[in-house]
């Protein structure tokens, strides 16, 4: 069974939308019913975890992918009572302190799987980062979690590629953003069509910028697709893009929004499409899992599949009928999914052997 690490935010409950008034499903209660199922269920102790704490952030570690501007904002926004920021995004008093330790526990994962102390790791934060560019807050994001993380990586620990992958049913916009021209980090993004869904970026023809055309990939999924797509997806792009890349390590921008209870979005994975996706990753890469949305009542039976994957230790069954979700569903579905990945393996085929 493999090593994992996983470490978690214990200030989170500081960022609370209640304190300011504001409505807002990124609340504390994500956090706290995944950190209740592993107490019922005792799944650190059977996937072989390794309790980690949130490393001490420095300045230079924010400022490696966020503006001095920008972090002198949040900080400042932050001690001065917080707010409402817009884009679906608000600070508390306490949220800036929370913030610094949510990227600590993201570097403290970090260090633990490239220092080999664990095979994997998941860090278990709040608030979300994927939608957080260098100089703005969006969609309940504040700072890139993931992006920090991958500049301490290479700066730190001299990592020289690192793939970051997002199955969050919103597209990893923020993510991208930084990255966009820059051929050091791929970025790899399945998520729901954003025609008509926030945040209205990701399309397949986004693909970097030189030096780095071809670097950011982006899969526009029906409203619908589940398991057999993102399986499809990963055996026939991701998969090969990723091994063609040859990443020192891989970041797993894992939101629990993609499955088929979510309310915000139209997505069917279940507890095998979830399992299978990181089990993809972790047979062949390092992978740190960092949480990112999610906002069903299954978020810890989902959290605790992601370990199942990680430790390569699979005692959970899934109790969705695939026939009967399949059945339910759209025709169309498998049809447009069809041809949006032929539309992305054509364009992608120009830089990657697909």
């Amino acid at each position: 069974m493999n090593s994992i690490g996983v470490v978690y935010n214990n200030n989170h409950e500081l960022h609370d939308y209640i304190l300011k008034g504001f409505p807002s499903p990124e609340s504390p209660a994500r956090l706290k019913r995944i950190l209740q199922h592993f107490v019922d269920n005792r799944v650190l102790e059977n996937n072989n975890c390794k309790v980690l704490y949130p490393a001490n952030v420095s300045v230079e570690d924010i400022l490696r992918v966020h503006t001095a501007d920008y972090f002198s904002f949040v900080q400042s926004r932050s001690l001065s009572g917080g707010g409402w920021l817009g884009n679906d995004t608000y600070l508390c008093e306490g949220s800036f302190e929370v913030l610094l330790q949510a990227v600590g526990s993201v570097l403290e994962a970090g260090k633990a799987v490239v220092t080999g102390q664990c095979d994997h790791a998941f860090a278990l934060i709040r608030p979300p980062g994927h939608h957080a560019c260098a100089d703005k807050h969006s969609g309940f994001c504040i700072f890139n979690n993931a992006a920090v993380l991958a500049r301490h990586l290479q700066h730190v620990y001299s990592c020289q590629k690192i793939a970051i992958v997002n199955i969050d049913a919103h597209a990893s916009d923020g993510t991208q953003n930084i990255f966009y021209a820059d051929p050091s980090v791929l970025c790899i993004s399945v998520h729901q069509d954003p025609s008509d869904f926030y945040p209205f970026k990701g399309f397949i023809r986004e693909m970097g910028s030189m030096p780095a055309l071809g670097y950011t990939v982006n899969m526009e999924m029906p409203q619908e697709a589940g398991n057999p797509e993102y399986s499809i997806f990963f055996e026939e792009v991701g998969l090969k893009v990723l091994e063609q890349f040859c990443p020192d390590l891989v970041i797993l921008e894992c939101g629990f929004d993609s499955y088929y209870k979510e309310k915000l979005a139209k997505l069917n994975l279940t507890v095998d499409g979830y399992y299978d996706s990181v089990s993809r990753l972790r047979s062949r890469w390092h992978t740190i899992v960092l949480l990112e949305g999610g906002y069903h009542d299954d978020l810890g039976l989902l959290a605790d599949v992601v370990l199942q994957a990680l430790a390569d230790n699979r005692y959970t069954k899934d109790e969705v009928n695939q026939v009967n979700l399949l059945a339910s569903r759209q025709s169309s579905c498998r049809r447009i999914f069809d041809n949006k990945l032929n539309e992305l393996k054509k364009l992608m085929s120009s830089y990657w052997e697909i």
